[in-house]
């Protein structure tokens, strides 16, 4: 069984990689040469260590510059759209550098209006015709990118991009198609960072006591007060004391998402000496119906419970009923960057702000459901909230601080 279709077809109906460059990225099982996995691997070391602690030395200013400009909101905002703005804005300022496409508002509407079409751009029928906004904006992008590599801002980029972009470009890639395959890597990078945000924001400020006692561990652990009256929170205090906050965030992974795991079956197997997959077919596991075993979980399985990630079960029985970060060998690569991003902006939000709709009380929203590359459906509608600076810490300057080796998160993986 093997995940590798899939990102060929994805290459070629959301990228828009065709002939010899489609033949380089097809999986070597289809007599492809592959490079769709190569890349893909060859770019994960890039993600923990020196890659992760670079990219999270980007990302800390700029959520700190989104997060200060909410003191001067004075009025309610959309909480998913600023999740999108101001994670899609800090997360590609990281991984692209100074030349980073995603910094013109065009290219941040082009890349929604293509994550939105998802559905009707991989059924692959007259895309422009069916699908013409997207299809659009990925001939924006397309061009974008091509500028951007023509330019050299892999060169100034994260070690990522880099890599992605030299083990293409050895293997003969064109530039065209290297380009167009950072259409594809967007996915990764935006599609799930920013609904799960928005959720972990709702499961967190709609729970008094659960944020009350998120304030207490971070006040007292990771808080220091400088002579001047600045008020600097360690992010690495905040992995080490509080484990509540990547509890939270796991539950919240757990609890809400929706991702099926797929997988190609390319010989006939036998599951369980029962089960019969024909060769082509496509196999399904809902990580929805996985990550609410009670046999794993225990009977309140279905409820928002983050203790469960402190204490209960063996770590080793929770991580083969948790596939929001999929399963071996296929995880998502980025999951320690985006956690440790969710969690500097939630550590931020909660230790500054008061955010509550304007009706006062916390409705869950209706869910897109279409929202095809999202493991967490993003609400339906605009979603209006009220946030306000906390009063015991108005007119207070904040500073927060990643510590170099740190980025690596305890995650619970399947």
């Amino acid at each position: 069984m093997s995940f590798d279709p899939l990102i060929t077809r994805t290459a070629k109906c959301v990228g828009g990689i065709n002939g010899p460059g489609l033949q380089l990225i097809r999986e070597k099982s289809s007599q492809g040469q592959g490079l769709g996995h190569q890349t893909t691997a060859t770019m994960r070391h890039t993600l923990m260590g020196e890659g992760l602690d670079q990219m999270n030395k980007t990302i800390i200013p700029c959520l700190q510059r989104s997060v200060q400009d909410l003191k001067y909101n004075r009025g309610g905002l959309d909480l998913f759209q600023w999740c999108s703005r101001t994670l899609t804005i800090a997360t590609t300022e990281a991984i692209y550098g100074s030349l980073n496409p995603y910094r013109r508002v065009i290219a941040r509407e082009a890349y929604w209006e293509i994550e939105k079409s998802l559905n009707s751009l991989m059924m692959d029928v007259a895309p422009w015709l069916f699908a013409r906004k997207a299809w659009r904006g990925r001939e924006y992008l397309a061009n974008a990118f091509i500028e951007y590599f023509n330019a050299g801002g892999h060169l100034e980029s994260s070690q990522m991009v880099y890599t992605r972009w030299k083990t293409q470009y050895d293997a003969g890639a064109t530039l065209e198609d290297i380009a167009r395959l950072e259409i594809v890597m967007s996915l990764g990078i935006l599609s799930n960072t920013v609904p799960t945000c928005f959720w972990v924001i709702f499961d967190i400020f709609s729970r008094p006591d659960l944020l009350k006692e998120l304030r207490e561990q971070i006040q007292q652990s990771s808080l220091s007060v400088d002579c001047d009256g600045v008020h600097t929170v360690d992010m690495a205090a905040v992995q080490d004391n509080c484990p509540l906050l990547l509890a939270s965030f796991q539950e919240t992974l757990r609890v809400r998402s929706n991702s099926a795991q797929l997988r190609v079956v390319h010989r006939e197997t036998v599951l369980d000496e029962s089960w019969l997959i024909n060769a082509g077919s496509v196999l399904v596991i809902p990580a929805a119906v996985i990550n609410k075993s009670k046999s794993a979980w225990g009977p309140d399985a279905n409820e928002f419970n983050p203790q469960r990630f402190i204490t209960g079960a063996p770590k080793k029985n929770k991580a083969s009923a948790f596939m929001s970060f999929g399963i071996s060998p296929n995880m998502c690569a980025g999951r320690h960057l985006a956690a440790g991003e969710i969690m500097a902006l939630m550590a931020m939000l909660i230790m500054q702000f008061d955010i509550c709709p304007p009706e006062g009380t916390w409705q869950k929203p209706p869910t897109n459901v279409k929202a095809m590359a999202a493991s967490l459906s993003p609400p339906a509608d605009q979603y209006s909230v009220i946030i306000q600076e906390r009063e015991e810490f108005k007119g207070v300057k904040w500073k927060f601080v990643a510590a170099s080796g740190r980025g690596r998160q305890n995650l619970i993986v399947g």
